[in-house]
């Protein structure tokens, strides 16, 4: 992971972005403060998962989900993913759009990608129905309602896949709150965090 994290510029600053990485959870919820580092910890977290999944399915074709309540509020997930591809030496095509959008890497002449990240918007549940993604990044799940999630747990269950959610607890819908304290302590396949403002070094110095 750390040669991974280093060939793409990417290190946590302090404890409580390392300890959400090294969960290797199914489940991860992401609460804190605007511009506390969710959605860049969201996608490094997508990296390992990444990682591990070329591992659980040799030559199988991966397909991830981004999913928001619009398609706009998958933007900076979807940048930081392209970017990460890319400074890995993968051959990356992304969409210049994000609504929908999609990234790819495919082997050079192969007729399908190896890997596939769709952008999904909350607001047409027919983007939710079909396919069993191995993962899905919820981008600012607060503003996210409850069917929507309650609709990618069950996308992900046919592969056991994973999602990780990130959201703030302004103008929360509800839901995401009390997910926040159940998952709290953790279990065999969940938990949450919590990521405030301040410990994002790069926009706070000294915290």
């Amino acid at each position: 992971a750390d040669v991974f994290f280093k060939k793409v510029g990417f290190e946590p600053t302090g404890e409580e972005q390392a300890r959400i990485l090294r969960a290797r959870k199914r489940f991860k919820a992401i609460s804190g403060g605007e511009q506390g580092g969710k959605s860049l910890i969201a996608t490094k977290d997508w990296l390992l998962h990444f990682m591990e999944d070329m591992a659980r399915f040799p030559g199988e074709p991966l397909l991830y989900w981004l999913v928001a309540a619009d398609y706009e509020r998958t933007r900076r997930e979807f940048g930081y993913i392209t970017d990460d591809l890319t400074r890995l030496g993968f051959p990356v095509e992304a969409s210049k759009r994000v609504d929908p959008g999609s990234i790819e890497v495919r082997k050079a002449g192969a007729d399908k990608p190896i890997v596939r990240l769709e952008t999904k918007s909350g607001k047409d549940p027919r983007t939710l129905a079909m396919f069993a993604p191995h993962g899905i990044i919820i981008c600012e799940a607060s503003q996210v309602d409850l069917e929507t999630y309650q609709k990618c747990q069950a996308r992900v269950a046919p592969k056991q896949g994973w999602i990780t959610l990130g959201g703030t607890y302004e103008s929360s819908l509800g839901w995401f709150p009390g997910l926040i304290a159940a998952w709290a302590y953790g279990d065999k396949d969940s938990q949450s965090f919590v990521l405030p403002s301040p410990t994002n070094w790069h926009l706070y110095p000294g915290g």
